[in-house]
């Protein structure tokens, strides 16, 4: 992954304290972390905090994840 994807902080995203919570849980601690997670993997986790890390994402950094892991 991108290095600079690799060190820059989850708190980047801007996110509501559940989602954020939600991640640190799962040891996503940088957006690098969470691109090797899929949409799926996320809305498994939390339904409405993956929604809110996949917009936010797209939002803020133009980045997509996989929707599933057959992709």
């Amino acid at each position: 992954m991108n290095d600079a994807l690799d060190r820059r902080p989850i708190e980047d995203l801007q996110l509501s304290m559940k989602a954020l919570g939600s991640l640190k849980r799962t040891q996503i601690q940088t957006i690098g972390d969470l691109m090797n997670y899929t949409e799926e993997d996320l809305k498994i986790l939390d339904p409405q905090s993956g929604e809110e890390v996949i917009q936010a994402l797209q939002q803020r950094l133009g980045l997509t994840l996989p929707e599933n892991d057959l992709q």
